[in-house]
């Protein structure tokens, strides 16, 4: 029973190392759908499990579709290893009903992704 518990934790151990990044990202001001010309502002927020990343947080890679990114704060550190901004989106005029924005963090510790889904009219 004892050899049981220390393998669960220790394979415990080995899964949760294994994320690099937890990205989170969250709207202000959400709607259901969203129009043409729409401006959303979102805070991403990003938990380095690994404190020694040697990926500088400036090469978190942003990509909007059906987005325009018209302003971003700049990354701030809130406390060690967590890293925030904030970006003002734009809904562009597409026949698609669907707008995302994918942020992801590529290393060689698995990084991380997220990715945020817009409803458009």
């Amino acid at each position: 029973m004892k050899k049981i518990l220390i393998f669960s934790l220790l394979l415990l151990s080995t899964t949760i190392s294994a994320i690099a990044c937890d990205i989170t990202l969250k709207v202000e001001k959400e709607k259901s759908v969203y129009s043409v010309g729409d401006e959303i502002v979102v805070k991403i927020t990003i938990v380095l499990i690994h404190r020694d990343c040697p990926i500088n947080i400036k090469n978190t890679q942003l990509t909007p579709v059906n987005l325009k990114i018209l302003q971003g704060t700049d990354w701030k550190e809130v406390s060690k290893g967590t890293w925030e901004r904030k970006l003002k989106l734009k809904v562009l005029e597409t026949n698609q009903k669907e707008a995302t924005l994918t942020v992801l963090r590529t290393c060689e510790r698995e990084g991380g992704k997220a990715i945020l889904k817009f409803k458009l009219k």
